[in-house]
């Protein structure tokens, strides 16, 4: 696209910052705005004229835009999507310009950086990762090209995520109104085998993040390091100063069987000790039963005369069926012979 194209008669092309197979990417200003702020501009096509191909892209798109539009407003370390839209066969997005520099200007080949600095430059990443991952999306092309260094506050944004991108990989398939995906999304060294395989996980991006740390701590990039003929694990410890607890960490997130890594990224930064890990809620104990009571007894002093009925009571007590007349006369002639022998 050539500098000066005007798309949707508001955001004109600038300049290319980047162009490959799974589309391109352009600088570019908004012209509604006031100052006409820059923006960055992502083009979007199928190779495979197939209609049906077509029909799956646009759901596609729609559907990767929305998680974006969430994603962006719920980091400020992903870029806001401003805009996306669809001309004829081919798709646009419009998201925000970060200023500054990818962080491969910082991990350059031979240069390793301390443990403290790859902790903060992992930490960075894993903030960012963090909110894709509690919303269930998968970054899937996580290397330094896609990490930026603002230049305002010197934070890791998470740039360029990959999902949309398989509009560009698109064919039709031999069976009837289905389409499959040519290429794997995601780059060598940094994409583990199941996403090669197309399956990716939330685990394949802590994957990606380890092999960043591994490639800041050995100065290395992942392609030049060896593996372990028998696990398929990456060996890299020999080629940087490194402590135990941290070189176990990164072990775990690039393992070659993706059940062993932390799940997502909350885990890791757990691990690292930058978030408390959840309390586990504590079980009640259990009520102890109630032990029966006695009943109680009441006992009541009446007045009675010589007939045997009651009369006076204390106040408030209910009145009483009258006693047995046999056991009155009994207990009025015993009291009588009493009287008499006194």
């Amino acid at each position: 696209m050539q500098s000066g194209t005007i798309l949707k008669q508001r955001y004109e092309i600038i300049d290319t910052l980047g162009s490959g197979g799974f589309g391109d990417t352009y600088l570019a200003q908004d012209l509604d705005l006031p100052g006409n702020p820059k923006c960055v501009v992502k083009h979007l096509k199928p190779k495979d004229p197939d209609p049906g191909v077509l029909a799956t892209a646009q759901k596609l798109f729609e559907r990767e835009a929305e998680t974006l539009y969430k994603l962006g407003g719920d980091s400020e370390q992903i870029p806001k999507l401003f805009a996306h839209f669809q001309e004829g066969t081919e798709f646009y997005l419009v998201q925000e310009y970060i200023e500054g520099h990818d962080i491969s200007r910082e991990l350059t080949p031979g240069k390793k950086l301390s443990e403290s600095d790859t902790i903060a430059l992992l930490k960075g990443i894993l903030e960012a990762l963090a909110v894709a991952h509690q919303n269930n999306i998968i970054h899937r092309d996580i290397k330094p090209q896609n990490l930026m260094r603002r230049k305002s506050d010197s934070k890791i944004v998470l740039i360029d995520f990959g999902a949309v991108k398989e509009i560009s990989v698109l064919t039709a398939s031999q069976q009837p109104e289905t389409t499959t995906l040519t290429v794997a999304v995601g780059t060598p060294g940094y994409m583990p085998s199941e996403q090669s395989n197309g399956k990716p996980k939330l685990s394949s991006d802590i994957y990606a993040v380890g092999m960043v740390g591994i490639k800041a701590l050995t100065g290395k990039n992942p392609g030049n390091l060896p593996t372990d003929p028998k696990t398929e694990n990456v060996i890299w410890r020999n080629e940087a100063e490194v402590s135990d607890r941290l070189a176990n960490i990164l072990d775990r997130m690039v393992h070659e069987y993706f059940p062993q890594r932390y799940e997502n990224a909350t885990e890791v930064l757990e691990a690292l000790g930058f978030i408390a890990p959840p309390t586990p809620k504590p079980t009640p104990a259990p009520t102890p039963p109630l032990k029966p009571q006695a009943p109680t007894q009441i006992l009541t002093t009446v007045a009675v005369n010589s007939r045997g009925k009651i009369i006076s009571r204390p106040p408030g007590q209910t009145p009483t069926p009258p006693p047995n007349p046999k056991f009155l006369f009994r207990h009025l002639l015993l009291s009588q012979l009493t009287e008499k022998e006194k």
